[in-house]
């Protein structure tokens, strides 16, 4: 009896970290298609942009600003994931925050491939290791929410705990992860952004 309600747990939460991956890959797809679809429009606004910030990368690196920012920017998507788990309806704000990851992703890895061919290839490869942190940490904080939004039992304390001891433990994960963005990754990207 135990090992099947062990096994069923096991299956509902593959489901919600599936669901959680296909929104993600969907938002990737959606930024890729999107910079297909108006690349003619915006190529030169891109590429000018693009040709800006390794410029500026290039003359005023800053690894602590980065990494600032990065955990800025991972606190505040967990933070929002977070708040979304204490409502029942919090999958969507969850499942929407995740699409615009992806689109961000697909649209800035699309943008790299078109104008900068196989040296964009590069560039993305440098960001693989904050990518490899970032993004299984960021899915599995968005399972655990729409498993919690969705959990009727959802104010008692113990699940309480267990949910604040889960965002504490994906913040570290963020704060790794920023870590290596801002010293590995600009370090890697430095060695592979056109001159």
């Amino acid at each position: 009896m135990e090992k099947e309600v062990i096994r069923e747990g096991g299956k509902r939460n593959a489901l919600v970290y599936a669901a959680a991956l296909l929104l993600l890959a969907l938002g990737v797809t959606a930024g890729s298609m999107y910079l297909a679809k108006n690349s003619v429009d915006m190529g030169e606004g891109i590429k000018e942009y693009l040709s800006r910030f390794f410029a500026s990368f290039a003359e005023n690196r800053n690894n602590a600003a980065v990494f600032k920012n990065s955990l800025a920017s991972n606190l505040i998507s967990a933070g929002i994931i977070f708040v979304m788990g204490f409502f029942r309806f919090g999958c969507a704000g969850t499942g929407a925050l995740l699409l615009r990851k992806g689109f961000i992703m697909g649209f800035t890895a699309a943008s790299f491939f078109k104008f900068y061919g196989a040296r964009g290839m590069l560039i993305m490869l440098s960001t693989m290791p904050t990518v490899l942190i970032t993004v299984p940490a960021l899915l599995m904080l968005s399972a655990v929410s729409l498993r919690f939004s969705l959990n009727p039992n959802k104010k008692q304390k113990k699940l309480i705990f267990s949910y604040i001891f889960f965002l504490f433990l994906t913040i570290s994960i963020f704060c790794a992860a920023s870590f290596t963005e801002g010293y590995l990754t600009t370090t890697f990207m430095a060695l592979t952004v056109p001159k």
